[in-house]
């Protein structure tokens, strides 16, 4: 057998095994991701929602109480709460009463998302960092809505 074939068959051998371990975890995560926006739904009946359920990210946050992991999932928002559900299964939570600002940043915590914005939610304790899918500009203003203090500014 030539270099040559060995190493295309090699090739095409990895590939194989990498569409193998793929194919699960992908339908799994879609799974997952459907599961959660069930049980996201669940959780906010008798809520007025804002903001429906969407993809996102949780990066992080400087506020205790947090988790340190980033991690995927679908975003809402209600009168009451920021809503994040992890695909994992977490939730975070962040009160309305508790925010006292929201804006964009290209870093936060140090790090970049391919170069998009966060959406960045301020609280006494400290910040929390999202990304959001659909963009940022429109989660400002439906939050700020919602934040007393900031309902009057222009």
């Amino acid at each position: 057998m030539s270099t040559t074939v060995f190493v295309v068959l090699l090739v095409v051998g990895i590939l194989v095994v990498l569409v193998l371990i793929w194919i699960p975890i992908l339908v799994w995560l879609r799974r997952r991701s459907s599961a959660v926006a069930v049980q996201l739904a669940a959780e906010m009946a008798g809520e007025t929602v804002v903001r429906p359920p969407e993809k996102g990210s949780y990066r992080g946050a400087t506020a205790p109480g947090y988790p340190a992991v980033k991690n995927t999932g679908l975003i809402a928002l209600t009168r009451r709460r920021l809503v994040f559900r992890t695909l994992t299964g977490n939730l975070i939570e962040v009160p309305v009463e508790s925010i006292v600002g929201v804006r964009e940043a290209t870093v936060f915590k140090g790090s970049v998302v391919g170069g998009q914005k966060h959406l960045i939610v301020e609280t006494s304790a400290g910040e929390i960092g999202f990304y959001v899918f659909s963009g940022i500009p429109d989660w400002i203003a439906a939050i700020t809505t919602l934040v007393p203090g900031q309902r009057t500014q222009p």
